[in-house]
């Protein structure tokens, strides 16, 4: 009897056991829900950009009941250690937009569910059309899709068509030796202009003067992941900006322009030529816009083709999540129907997706002069390589690509003690990566 009554007592404590374990998978879901955490970054200016997240959420809700999703706007500051953090300490979200070059980060630590199922629905439709293919095949890890693009950063130029004008250019360069021409001509008609002005102080220094090169068929690293920087297409890059220091037709304090102080002087009408992300404060400074064009790249003298460099952020499943269909199945849905974020939502990226450039939003001259002029020359900026080599995320992170530019405008060191410096810091990063 007492032998009995140890085993009820032990099957009643299993199965109470069982059941609160089984209830225990998220502590705000009820019976026969889930709930999926969603990190958000801030693409937004104001309030309606999370008002917007938060109407969409609404309506895949209602179109999916028993599923809850808790989004959270996360801001860019330190993005990159918030999100090792959470990764590291298993508290990932289930879903999140990320930094192009965390997808690959996290499917080297085995932390990126794989979305095949996603794309290959895309080709059987066709809607895979909506996005370019490079881009899409750049969020690839060992024959596996890990990430979805969503917003996209393209680099290029605002041109003052009138100041070209006056200058007797009668149309903008599309190459170097044209803009070199140009530049000349800009600085013989209006002494007091500049000819051309980049940000040499800022964190993505490298991201327009990578145009230069990309444009002369070299990049960071070759199609086999190793270091180009000592290549000659590279050191004819170093050269042509060097030649615009001396000559100068660039800023002399170039290297402590902000991105905010490179637009203030050319929406002072002090410049001609603006490399740049094309921020949206120019429509705050009408009678620069009625002049002002988009341009591209400029081709070089050892390129084929013109290529811009651009920065697809994207939507990706962390592995940690436990609901892994419906985590994929709602980034699906995200991905296919966030253009309010742009119409209504005051999105300061664009889309990755083509259709979405359809919206009203976008029939403004910077929009269709991106989209007309910018994105069919625009490459993923780890171009010739497939996807994201080997110590990208470093590289990326740390601005390393930002030395050889800086040193070109600085005009201090040779062009052969540029490169191989920065080689060496390439393949550093590398290495430690590969460790």
């Amino acid at each position: 009897m007492r032998k009995a009554l140890v085993i009820l007592l032990v099957l009643l404590l299993m199965s109470s056991y069982v059941f609160s374990a089984g209830n225990n998978e998220s502590s705000s879901d009820e019976p026969g829900e889930i709930t999926l955490t969603f990190w958000e970054m801030n693409y937004g200016s104001d309030d309606s950009y999370l008002q917007t997240c938060e109407a969409l959420i609404s309506q895949y809700e209602a179109e999916n009941p028993g599923v809850n999703i808790e989004v959270t706007l996360q801001p860019w500051d330190n993005y990159y250690q918030l999100f090792l953090t959470a990764v590291t300490s298993n508290s990932a979200p289930d879903i999140a937009s990320v930094a192009l070059d965390m997808p690959d980060m996290y499917a080297r630590m085995g932390e990126a569910l794989y979305l095949d199922d996603v794309i290959n629905s895309w080709k059987e439709d066709g809607s895979i059309s909506d996005y370019q293919e490079s881009t899409i095949e750049s969020f690839t890890y060992d024959g596996h899709y890990i990430a979805i693009p969503y917003m996209v950063g393209y680099r290029g130029v605002f041109y003052r068509s009138d100041i070209l004008s006056s200058s007797g250019v009668e149309k903008f360069p599309e190459t170097w030796d044209e803009l070199l021409d140009a530049c000349a001509k800009i600085k013989e008609a209006h002494p007091d202009i500049i000819p051309l002005v980049v940000a040499g102080n800022d964190m993505g220094f490298w991201h327009y003067t990578m145009n230069f090169a990309l444009s002369n068929d070299v990049g960071i690293v070759d199609a086999e992941g190793k270091p180009a920087s000592e290549s000659q297409n590279y050191i004819e890059t170093i050269d042509f900006l060097k030649t615009l220091v001396e000559k100068g037709y660039v800023s002399d304090g170039i290297l402590g322009h902000t991105a905010a102080d490179i637009e203030r002087i050319y929406y002072s009408g002090n410049a001609a030529i603006m490399f740049t992300s094309f921020p949206t404060s120019i429509f705050n400074y009408p009678e620069i816009l009625e002049n002002t064009e988009v341009g591209s790249s400029l081709l070089g003298p050892s390129g084929t083709a013109i290529r811009t460099n651009s920065f697809s952020d994207a939507l990706m499943v962390f592995s940690q999540t436990e609901y892994p269909e419906e985590a994929m199945k709602f980034v699906k849905w995200w991905a296919e129907n966030t253009e309010p974020l742009f119409s209504e939502g005051g999105c300061w990226a664009y889309p990755a997706r083509a259709s979405f450039f359809e919206a009203d939003v976008f029939s403004n001259k910077i929009a269709q002069g991106v989209l007309n002029n910018v994105v069919p020359t625009a490459v993923p900026c780890t171009w010739p390589y497939e996807g994201f080599f080997v110590g990208f995320s470093q590289i990326n992170g740390e601005h390393t690509m930002n030395y050889s530019a800086q040193e070109a405008f600085n005009n201090r060191l040779d062009t052969q003690t540029i490169v191989e410096n920065q080689s060496a810091r390439l393949q550093e990063a590398i290495d430690i990566a590969s460790e």
